[in-house]
């Protein structure tokens, strides 16, 4: 059987705090590391989706309701579901990857970046479905 994570994959979040959230796989350690002996992945995801616009909205409201907030985290296989979907987004490795998330300054940064990312792939009108809520 082949791999199924695989960087920009989207996957859905399954446990903690970004339960029901989507994410795109920045990284996969199938085998694991040191620190974590289990297959994991570095996901960054969607933490508050965009708002609905309409034609009657000015630029003003527009540009409010267009924002996303990420979260870039390091999560175990088994709290992730895997979706059919694969999302193309070119994040900066140097500035997004395991090594960011150890200070919070360079936490920051990532995020940043992410966000950055994520509202100008959101604005471009591709990937629509991974900037939707997920209702079930």
């Amino acid at each position: 059987m082949g791999k199924i994570m695989k960087s920009g994959k989207v996957v859905v979040v399954l446990g903690g705090r970004f339960a029901g959230k989507k994410g795109v796989v920045v990284k996969n350690y199938d085998d694991g590391s040191n620190d974590r002996p289990y297959g994991h992945a570095l996901v960054a995801g969607v933490d508050r989706y965009p708002l609905k616009i309409t034609k009657s909205m000015g630029k003003k409201k527009v540009t409010k309701r267009s924002k996303v907030k990420p979260f870039l985290r390091v999560i175990n296989y088994n709290h992730l579901m895997p979706t059919r979907y694969s999302v193309d987004i070119e994040l900066n490795k140097n500035v997004v990857n395991k090594d960011s998330l150890r200070d919070p300054k360079s936490r920051r940064k990532a995020k940043f970046e992410l966000k950055h990312k994520f509202e100008e792939r959101h604005k471009t009108g591709k990937n629509r479905w991974f900037f939707q809520k997920l209702r079930f």
